[in-house]
């Protein structure tokens, strides 16, 4: 049997018994880098598991946000956004005749960048600090990511006696159309928190980056 035959009875199934156990989901495919959930591409049925068997055996667990979505497979790609049941995903890897990994998502992150300031173009280093929000220019807005603790990049300061270290952490975002998440920018989640971009490493699934949280 050929590959694309294959395929369309894979997707023929995961849309059967998507129909079955799943639940009314919402796709989003971003075309800019501002407002990616503002216009559906599609509308489907859909049943997320971390059981690749789909036994549905348990949730979600914390801050593991990998999962697999039962849903018709006909139209899919890497960085499409589902929503379902006030939850947010994005998939992350659509390969033939499997069902798509999906990152459930726990923030949603404009991505901001500064430009050289007019003041100080002589001089060498004449950038906005991380804390000088006045100066930074928005890149993205409105992204679902999932950000959770990990190996993050410490946001750099004076060292002193009794200083607390910033928090590492990691987060996961789908690619940005038109966007390059590059170390030195900054997100901000939609509670106010602010994180310095260490580290950033764009792949087939999106893209990780290492973070520092900002303390002031």
């Amino acid at each position: 049997m050929d590959q694309p035959a294959l395929c369309h009875l894979a997707a023929r199934g995961f849309a059967l018994a998507a129909a079955r156990v799943g639940a009314a989901t919402v796709q989003y495919r971003p075309a800019t880098a501002t407002g990616p959930c503002a216009t559906p591409h599609a509308r489907t049925m859909a049943a997320f598991s971390n059981d690749r068997a789909f036994g549905f055996a348990g949730p979600a667990l914390w801050d593991v946000p990998f999962v697999y979505a039962l849903m018709d497979t006909t139209d899919v790609r890497a960085g499409d956004i589902l929503t379902c049941g006030g939850e947010t995903w994005f998939i992350a890897r659509a390969e033939p005749f499997r069902p798509p990994l999906c990152v459930l998502c726990n923030a949603v992150v404009d991505i901001t960048a500064t430009v050289a300031q007019a003041a100080d173009v002589a001089a060498p280093g004449g950038y906005a600090t991380s804390g000088d929000v006045t100066a930074q220019v928005p890149c993205a807005t409105g992204w679902p990511a999932m950000i959770r603790p990990g190996s993050g990049a410490g946001v750099p300061g004076p060292a002193q006696p009794g200083a607390i270290h910033a928090g590492g952490f990691e987060m996961f975002l789908p690619a940005i159309p038109g966007v390059t998440i590059q170390p030195a920018m900054w997100a901000r989640d939609a509670g106010g928190t602010r994180y310095t971009i260490g580290g950033a490493r764009a792949g087939p699934w999106g893209t990780r980056c290492q973070l520092g949280q900002q303390q002031v």
